[in-house]
């Protein structure tokens, strides 16, 4: 599969998952059939996603802001959609939120920002002039997952000009043992 039906793979996958449970990732979890387990414990783990006997687990840190939560759902939903098979492995595997150097984590990057941000209000905002933090603050997001979206729109074929890459290890620097 070419790179180009990878993204719109993802971007589709992100829209039909939005229309049919809403644009709650948490909510989409639980109805695509993922048990969440609420981490009770100090961890700067934010989330990791598992399959156990057949059955999908998002293990999340509940003591983080619901901004934070919020990408964490989406993200591992985008495990779950995609890398199911993976996370069959005997051994838990801790995936690094934004990271670009895996395929599977560019991937649920990737749908993440499909999943949380309407590439039509981003785009209207970036047309009126507003700066990455102002777009990022207005949808409740860090400002690198704008970055990426606004990237991912520009592969897209949206003319915004923008040139700036995210900081691809800004989620692991948010420590998950302290409330945002």
């Amino acid at each position: 599969m070419n790179k180009m039906s990878r993204y719109e793979r993802l971007y589709r996958e992100a829209l039909r998952i939005r229309r049919r449970h809403g644009p709650d990732p948490k909510k989409a979890l639980e109805g695509e059939g993922v048990t969440l387990i609420p981490m009770n414990t100090s961890t700067r783990l934010l989330g990791m996603y598992k399959v156990i006997l057949r059955n999908p687990f998002v293990f999340y840190n509940d003591s983080v802001d619901e901004a934070v939560q919020r990408m964490v759902f989406a993200h591992e939903l985008g495990h779950h959609l995609f890398h199911r098979d993976f996370a069959k492995d005997e051994e838990l595997v801790e995936y690094t939120l934004f990271h670009l150097t895996d395929e599977r984590e560019l991937e649920a990057n990737i749908f993440c920002t499909h999943y949380l941000l309407d590439e039509e209000q981003v785009y209207q905002m970036a047309r009126a002039g507003y700066s990455y933090p102002e777009m990022a603050k207005a949808f409740s997001v860090d400002v690198n997952l704008m970055i990426f979206k606004l990237n991912e729109m520009q592969r897209m074929g949206y003319d915004l000009g923008f040139k700036e890459a995210p900081d691809n290890t800004f989620f692991s620097k948010i420590d998950g043992r302290r409330t945002l």
